[in-house]
């Protein structure tokens, strides 16, 4: 049987998660794991989980008080989810390019790309199973995910159809040789043309979330450039280049120079933009930020490949009301 047979299939309901446990995770007491790997709920609705044998350890029940060891497999049962097809559906992707080694998708604000502990359907991963897998063994393709886009952007994800184009994209994406560019909206004008950010990142571990980060001397290196494309008086849309791929990076780096993303509830204002002119109406409640185009070589024939995704209608009809009530800068 190939490896590729031994993922479940995600067009159909999740019933369970599993992890195997690190070295780093070795001698942590079970739901203290738990709390680490799904913070979304507490470590007492953890224990009860244990307790009532929907967490195995190695395939055995077991006690929420036990330290695990490195090489541990943990499954977590899940209940029953009312809301998830018994089938997921693949008729609303929109395809900007597809071969039989992989393919761009144009992914709307608001689809997350692969299930959680809050939502286990109707996400990106879960659609492409849906056009993808097979029961027939020699049809089967395990879609994978070659980066990530936050839910709420939008714009080109690129999918590869089996692990040696996994590998030789990720080589690309480690050498840094993929260009990425993004359009957003931010508050305020930059006061240059363009200009790079050059500021290291970590985890905040005050940030309220674990995905939240900050710049920090300390961190990782972060680099990103910025190109103001239209500005007005209150706000500007630029073109972002992130040249390294750091959790959040264009975010961060835009609010920590001052121009915040427009509606970002993590390092901007989560407030929605308004019509500047006119009566009070929301001209955009979702982050301003779309990923607009992205280039690389392909990773069998070396053929040079570039996939743009147009600013979407929400973004569009927002430059065009900020062109409109506040004029150019």
């Amino acid at each position: 049987m190939r490896l590729e047979r031994q993922y479940h299939d995600l067009s159909r309901p999740i019933r369970e998660f599993a992890f195997v446990v690190d070295a780093l995770e070795e001698g942590l007491r079970l739901d203290a794991l738990l709390r680490a790997h799904y913070p979304w709920k507490s470590r007492t609705h953890y224990q009860r989980m244990v307790a009532r044998g929907d967490v195995l350890l190695d395939d055995r029940p077991s006690k929420a008080s036990v330290r695990v060891r490195r090489g541990m497999r943990v499954v977590v049962k899940l209940p029953a989810d009312p809301r998830a097809p018994e089938q997921e559906t693949a008729d609303d992707l929109v395809f900007l390019y597809e071969d039989d080694a992989l393919a761009a998708i144009d992914k709307p604000s608001g689809m997350t790309v692969h299930p959680t502990g809050r939502i286990r359907h109707g996400t990106l991963i879960n659609k492409l199973h849906a056009r993808y897998r097979s029961e027939e063994e020699d049809a089967d393709v395990v879609p994978r995910l070659a980066h990530r886009l936050d839910q709420d952007t939008s714009g080109v994800v690129l999918i590869v159809k089996s692990r040696r184009v996994d590998a030789l994209v990720t080589e690309q994406f480690t050498r840094r040789e993929v260009e990425k560019t993004y359009l957003a909206l931010v508050e305020g004008v930059p006061d240059e043309a363009e200009g790079l950010v050059d500021a290291p990142m970590k985890r905040d571990p005050h940030g309220g979330s674990h995905l939240h980060m900050h710049v920090h001397r300390d961190g990782q290196v972060a680099r990103s450039r910025w190109r103001v494309l239209r500005a007005f008086r209150r706000h500007a849309l630029l073109a972002l280049s992130p040249l390294t791929g750091r959790q959040h990076q264009l975010r961060v780096h835009m609010a920590h120079v001052g121009h915040p993303i427009l509606c970002d509830h993590l390092y901007g204002d989560v407030r929605p933009l308004m019509r500047p002119d006119g009566p009070d109406v929301v001209l955009l409640d979702r982050l301003a930020l779309h990923a607009h185009r992205l280039q690389l070589a392909h990773p069998l024939t070396g053929e040079p490949l570039d996939f743009t995704s147009p600013l979407p209608a929400d973004l569009r009809l927002a430059v065009d009301a900020l062109a409109a009530g506040e004029g150019n800068a």
